[in-house]
């Protein structure tokens, strides 16, 4: 019997599941989760239902096709196993010859790309640039140089093959994956939740690759993704407020319906328009039945059959395993299914959900100040800063050396 995972893959052969987080941290992961498992039977199923999820040496076998990756992700990554990094860190230092602090925060960060794109490679190889992709996020202090950033997406392209430089969705945003793409690096297009987000996307990537074909840069195992922050569109607290204040009852069910409105927009953009971008579904929900939910997922359930790409945090996989049993039996027309009326009527008279949902509800110079980006940025910046703070620590207990330390922080 499939999983749910595996047959959202089976209803559409163009599905694809991903890892959220380093390949390196999985087998601690499925470790971990095992052994808070309630019994031996449990048990048994949830590693047999595990034993194949992520295998990059096996790409005809493993149901993970790619992974991604951010700075709070990384963050994570090292500070669970700092002792290993302490001694990496230590070796940089020393091999600088005016240490800087910034600069060995992204090596760091580079480091923990490349390990993971080495691990993945070998699907990579195996499947000809189709599979085994790993997202390398930028510097999110960078957010609104569009220099900056296309300067930091080469050098990261350059790590790794299978490395795809993921980018944000602000104005500045857009002008970079114009820019990578027209050096044929491939893009992942982050903190983006909207249709105008989107089209901004369309035609960043569309004109980068006019850009490509004029120079003459080959684009054969170029890929890119729209990763559709699901679960964080309707988190934006911003619904809530405009509802209570116009009298409108919103339900958890009803935010959930938006963010599938948005997704079977885009989706449908992208059948109609023949555009050469993938939804990439990030921050996926299982539902909660206190709040009214009669199912696992409603991501799953009403995406189910699409040309969509979902990238699973550890928790949902572990959501997923252990309330499987709860999900309605998934129909390749899930992705094709309606938003209730009522419920269209309720999202519309919101101003938040209207710039997320209409084509021209926002111009570029607002994504940035949208709720749900603004959020999702903090929480971005705050996880770059614990990473940023081990190095530092790090870089202290050197401070004995004689050569001078740079703790100016600047990126760079």
């Amino acid at each position: 019997m499939s999983t749910v995972l595996e047959e959202i893959q089976r209803l559409s052969p163009t599905a694809e599941i991903w890892w959220d987080s380093s390949p390196l941290d999985f087998n601690r992961w499925r470790d971990g989760f095992l052994a808070g498992a309630p019994d031996r039977p449990a048990r048994e199923r949830w590693d047999r239902q595990l034993r194949t999820f992520l295998c990059p040496d096996a790409p005809d076998v493993s149901l993970v096709r790619g992974v991604t990756t951010n700075p709070s992700l990384v963050a994570q990554s090292v500070l669970a196993t700092p002792r290993p990094w302490e001694a990496w860190i230590d070796q940089a230092v020393r091999e600088q010859p005016l240490p800087d602090l910034d600069h060995t925060f992204h090596l760091v960060y580079e480091e923990a790309l490349r390990r993971a794109a080495r691990a993945m490679r070998p699907m990579w190889d195996a499947t000809r640039g189709r599979y085994g992709w790993v997202s390398g996020q930028l510097d999110p202090r960078l957010m609104f140089n569009a220099e900056a950033m296309t300067e930091q997406g080469l050098r990261i392209a350059q790590i790794a093959p299978n490395l795809m430089v993921k980018v944000p969705g602000s104005a500045a945003g857009y002008q970079t994956i114009r820019s990578l793409v027209g050096h044929g690096i491939s893009i992942n297009n982050t903190l983006s939740y909207t249709v105008p987000q989107f089209l901004a996307c369309v035609d960043a990537v569309e004109g980068g690759l006019r850009d490509a074909k004029r120079r003459g840069v080959d684009t054969t195992r170029w890929r890119a993704v729209f990763t559709h922050m699901i679960g964080r569109f309707g988190a934006n607290a911003d619904l809530r407020h405009e509802a209570a204040a116009r009298g409108v009852e919103l339900t958890a069910t009803d935010l959930r319906w938006g963010e599938l409105a948005v997704l079977k927009r885009i989706h449908r953009l992208i059948a109609e328009h023949d555009h050469p971008i993938k939804p990439l579904l990030s921050s996926l929900e299982a539902d909660d039945r206190t709040q009214g939910f009669d199912g696992l997922s409603m991501h799953l359930e009403h995406s189910a059959g699409g040309s969509v790409a979902y990238t699973c945090k550890p928790q949902f996989v572990a959501d997923v395993v252990r309330r499987e049993a709860e999900l309605p039996r998934l129909d390749a027309g899930g992705i094709d299914s309606c938003v209730p009326e009522h419920v269209m009527d309720k999202l519309m008279w919101l101003p938040s959900f209207q710039r997320g949902y209409l084509s021209d509800g926002m111009s570029s110079d607002e994504f940035a100040h949208y709720g749900a980006f603004t959020a999702t940025y903090a929480e971005v910046l705050g996880n770059t800063r614990r990473l940023l703070d081990f190095v530092a620590h790090r870089f202290q207990a050197l401070s004995s050396r004689a050569r001078p330390l740079s703790l100016s922080g600047s990126p760079r």
